[in-house]
């Protein structure tokens, strides 16, 4: 056995004592939550692992599995290098009664709209335990102040839509407008700034077109929406 193993045997075998705080944590959590929302939670069961990839998950009871929620000791346990903070250590676990929550009390019709494991319903579920309602772990999320009604919005019921499609669409026409090659090489420009230059090389690009433009000797690179034609008199 090396260095490296006994030091994380070591690390293992200190975590895993935390296990019994860290079970009454959680159990007297969603003991609180059930009383509020007329659930069984924390009789659900709780297993630790030393997942490097999840920091928990909850299980619904299948043919081929027992429902437990599931937690990684490398994430909140006390003893690791760079422990979950108190805010988000919670936030974690409501997370995860949410996804319980989901699956075991009645949502109401209008947050059915999106499916999925992190779908209307678990965002819904979000709201009334006061959890962040972002599929990831992110840093911080537990101490924001989160926008549950813009999250619940049912899109097809936002009257705002045709608004932001009709600028989506402009916002399109725009780019395929501007993708559109207006010069060729030889031709003879105005910058406002530089004046008048010859384009010597055409780069045409997603949203525009970039033209090398040979200012008094110098040569510069520039989006064509820049540019108009030398007009002579």
């Amino acid at each position: 056995m090396t260095y490296y193993d006994r030091e994380d045997q070591f690390l293992r075998q200190r975590l895993q004592k935390e296990i019994p705080i860290l079970t009454a944590l959680i159990k007297n959590l969603y003991g609180e939550l059930d009383k509020k929302f007329h659930l069984n939670g924390a009789k659900v069961p709780v297993t630790f692992g030393f997942d490097t990839d999840s920091l928990g998950s909850y299980t619904r009871r299948s043919a081929h599995e027992k429902e437990h929620f599931h937690f990684s000791l490398l994430f909140i346990a006390y003893g690791v290098k760079n422990p979950l903070p108190k805010e988000d250590r919670i936030d974690l676990f409501k997370h995860e009664y949410a996804h319980y929550m989901q699956y075991n009390m009645q949502i109401p019709e209008q947050y059915k709209w999106q499916t999925g494991t992190h779908g209307s319903a678990w965002k819904y579920c979000c709201s009334l335990v006061g959890a962040a309602p972002t599929p990831y772990y992110k840093a911080g999320e537990a101490l924001m102040n989160h926008d549950y009604d813009k999250v619940l919005k049912n899109r097809i019921h936002d009257k705002s839509v045709p608004i932001r499609d009709t600028y989506r669409r402009l916002q399109t026409a725009q780019k395929q407008k501007d993708e559109v090659v207006q010069y060729k090489l030889g031709d003879t420009v105005t910058h406002p700034k530089f004046g008048n230059g010859v384009v010597e090389k055409i780069n045409q690009r997603s949203g525009g077109v970039h033209l090398h433009i040979r200012f008094d000797g110098e040569v510069k690179c520039i989006d064509q929406k820049w540019l108009s034609r030398k007009k002579y008199t």
